[in-house]
C-alpha cells in the first residue's frame, strides 16, 4: 500500500498590529514667528490660518522695499526704502509703478524695437515711436509720485568685495535686513488676519522712525 502524505495546512493566525504601530492623532499647534520692531512683537502662523481669521482688505499693499545690487568687483549695495505710514494706497501704488517703470520700459522697449525692425519699420522710426509712447507715461508717473518720493526714507549700506567689511558696515546691513524682515512679517500677519491694521500701522510707524534715525546718522 502506498501511503499518501498530505501536507499539513498551516493555520495563519490573525495578524495583530502592535500597539506601538498605531500612532494617535496629534493636534497641530501653530508655530509663531516673532519679530521685534520698536519694542513691539508681531506674531504670525506660517503654516495654517484658522477659518475665522480672514485676510483684511484694509491692509496696505506695500510698505516699501529692500533691494540688493551687485556692481563691479563684487561690491554689494543694499538699499532700504520705507514709505511714510500716512500715505494712501494710491500713492504707494503709483510710487511702486514709477520704481518699476524704468527697468521694464528699457527691457520691453528693446524687445519692441527689435520686433518693429523685423516687421519692416526703419530703426530710427521705430525708436521714435517707442519714445513717443513711453515718455509721456514716465512723465505722468514721475509727477504723480513726486510728493511721496520726497517723504520716503531711504537707507543704504555697501559692502566691498575687494576689502574686508568693517564692523560698522556689517552692523548697518544687519539693521536694514532686520527692519525689512520685521515689516515683511508684520505685513504677512496683517494680510492673514492675525493682527489688525492698527497694530501694523504702529509697527510701520516705529520702523519708519528707526529708518529715519539710521538715515540721519549715515548722513553725518
Amino acid at each position: 500500500m502506498r501511503t499518501i502524505c498530505r501536507p499539513r495546512r498551516r493555520r495563519h493566525s490573525a495578524w495583530k498590529t502592535p500597539a506601538a504601530v498605531w500612532v494617535p492623532s496629534v493636534r497641530r499647534s501653530e508655530a509663531r514667528v516673532r519679530s521685534n520692531v520698536g519694542g513691539m512683537s508681531v506674531s504670525r502662523p506660517p503654516h495654517h490660518v484658522p477659518a475665522q481669521t480672514l485676510p483684511s482688505a484694509s491692509c496696505p499693499p506695500c510698505w516699501g522695499h529692500l533691494s540688493r545690487t551687485v556692481s563691479h568687483y563684487g561690491t554689494v549695495a543694499c538699499v532700504l526704502a520705507v514709505y511714510p505710514p500716512d500715505s494712501t494706497d494710491v500713492e504707494r501704488r503709483i510710487a511702486e509703478a514709477h520704481r518699476w517703470f524704468t527697468p521694464l520700459s528699457l527691457g520691453g522697449g528693446v524687445v519692441a524695437w527689435v520686433v518693429l525692425c523685423a516687421a519692416g519699420f526703419p530703426p530710427l522710426l521705430a525708436a521714435m515711436l517707442l519714445v513717443a509712447a513711453l515718455l509721456p507715461i514716465g512723465i505722468i508717473l514721475s509727477r504723480r509720485s513726486r510728493s511721496i518720493r520726497r517723504r520716503v526714507v531711504t537707507v543704504s549700506a555697501c559692502r566691498s568685495g575687494l576689502s574686508e567689511d568693517t564692523a560698522a558696515e556689517r552692523a548697518q546691513q544687519l539693521r536694514l535686513e532686520t527692519l525689512a524682515q520685521a515689516l515683511g512679517d508684520a505685513a504677512l500677519a496683517c494680510r492673514q488676519g492675525v493682527i489688525g491694521r492698527d497694530r501694523f500701522d504702529r509697527v510701520w510707524t516705529a520702523a519708519y522712525a528707526q529708518a529715519a534715525v539710521i538715515a540721519t546718522g549715515s548722513a553725518r
